[in-house]
């Protein structure tokens, strides 16, 4: 027989309308609400809350309790009161849709998730020629800390890549896998000779070099689009027997995107066995949005396509982070199209400027909170305003100037303690992002210390 969990979550009085509103969008799992005698949830300890659970009727094993994740103290007394299992929950109950569908589970990965969609990056360093031997190993170091499997070395377009033979082998004693885009015969030889495991881009002009290489090689159309002279470039490599991606070329926005997405769509369904390559710099480098969405949207259709190669960069400083930003997205996919469900809920690290979330609590939840507290503290919210209470006064206003000239402050720390505070809700206020007091604005994966990395230029 099948065991059916049940959460009991536990809340205050104030909160629990709030609480009741979120429970309601979660779907498919056994919650009941429980609200004690305390009308702050943030402000009950464990030991309350297990003398609470203590007075009611005996829960059964089965329950799960998830407390409010500000509750001070340790779990133990809850535990051994009730014979239940006890979790902290969030800080803001906003994010429990995200905790059950995300949290419960914890963050294993399931190695079918890379095998349902086998995709490599390849991250560009472009201009490589006129840069440094250093340069270029930090740049190569910067993008492998980023996600990059493979490291692309650009190369001009009119001239050769002196020392190329000799990058290589250095990056290559680093442990990195290797590509060169070039058309010059001289680096394409180069490059193959120092151990290049592929080399871009060959159309029916230098396509003949290929015949003296070990390397894989990608094939392009002859002008770019012509779909009839990739498929006889190809049939040319298939004669030959030499292993080789293609790229049909994925135009800018506005200037041939749709029909780029459907030269590789018709390559799938007319050589499903054929490997190809997606370049994303032409989409995220040549457009004015943030390339966080952009990146999560082409990973998606490279995603569904099946792409095995995808190329990106950091060129222009609108498109810094670009790198991390598509293994993000390949990471997303993947559990999307492992788990066979829409990319949601799964990995909110490129929610960077909107949060997945808003905040809690509106206007009379507020002032039903200022109602019961009796010290002069400040608490700070945002809904559709500012807004900030203690036990003597209610403020509200739309900018942090407005409303700190409103409030009584003398100490100068206490003073920028709320100025800095009063600015953080103001930037959340004009964002639509979440506000909680004494926490940082959530800004995805840019706000993660362990993610804040320079791009080397």
């Amino acid at each position: 027989m099948v065991r059916v969990e049940k959460y009991l979550l536990i809340t205050g009085q104030i909160a629990r309308r709030a609480l009741s509103r979120v429970a309601e969008g979660i779907k498919h799992i056994d919650l009941e609400i429980k609200s004690l005698g305390c009308t702050v949830a943030a402000l009950m300890t464990t030991g309350f809350i297990a003398r609470e659970l203590a007075r009611g009727d005996k829960l059964g094993s089965d329950v799960i309790i998830i407390i409010p994740g500000l509750c001070q103290g340790p779990l133990e007394p809850i535990i051994e009161g009730t014979g239940c299992k006890v979790l902290r929950g969030p800080n803001d109950l906003v994010d429990l849709p995200a905790f059950f569908q995300i949290g419960l589970k914890g963050e294993q990965e399931h190695a079918d998730n890379n095998r349902s969609w086998p995709v490599q990056i390849l991250a560009e360093i472009v201009n490589a020629p006129r840069m440094t031997e250093k340069e270029i190993v930090d740049k190569a170091l910067y993008y492998r800390e980023c996600g990059a499997d493979i490291i692309d070395l650009g190369g001009d377009v009119d001239q050769p890549f002196p020392r190329l033979g000799e990058v290589i082998k250095v990056l290559k004693s680093y442990g990195f896998t290797v590509s060169v885009d070039s058309h010059q015969k001289e680096d394409i030889l180069a490059a193959d000779k120092a151990g290049a495991e592929l080399i871009l881009s060959f159309t029916s002009k230098n396509l003949e070099i290929a015949k003296d290489l070990t390397s894989k090689v990608v094939v392009i159309p002859d002008d770019g689009e012509s779909m009839e002279s990739l498929y006889r470039n190809m049939e040319k490599l298939n004669q030959w027997n030499i292993p080789y991606l293609v790229d049909p070329i994925l135009p800018p926005l506005t200037m041939g995107l749709a029909e780029g997405i459907g030269r590789y769509l018709r390559v799938g369904k007319e050589f499903p066995d054929c490997e190809m390559l997606m370049g994303l710099g032409n989409v995220t480098e040549l457009a004015d949005a943030d390339s966080t969405g952009i990146n999560a949207l082409m990973m998606g259709i490279a995603g569904e396509l099946q792409i095995n190669y995808i190329l990106t960069t950091e060129v222009s400083h609108r498109a810094k982070g670009a790198v991390q930003e598509v293994n993000l997205a390949r990471r997303l996919i993947r559990k999307a199209i492992f788990e066979q469900r829409v990319p949601k809920h799964l990995d909110e690290s490129l929610l960077t400027i909107k949060d997945p979330s808003g905040n809690s609590y509106d206007k009379a939840e507020l002032y039903a909170m200022h109602q019961v507290i009796r010290d002069r503290n400040y608490r700070i919210f945002v809904h559709d305003q500012i807004y900030v209470f203690n036990a003597h006064s209610f403020y509200q206003g739309t900018s942090a100037r407005e409303i700190f000239s409103r409030l009584d402050i003398h100490d100068p720390r206490h003073a920028f303690y709320l100025g800095v505070e009063l600015g953080k809700a103001e930037t959340a206020l004009q964002l639509g992002k979440r506000y909680v007091q004494d926490n940082p604005l959530r800004w995805g994966y840019l706000g993660e210390a362990n993610m804040r990395k320079k791009a080397l230029v």
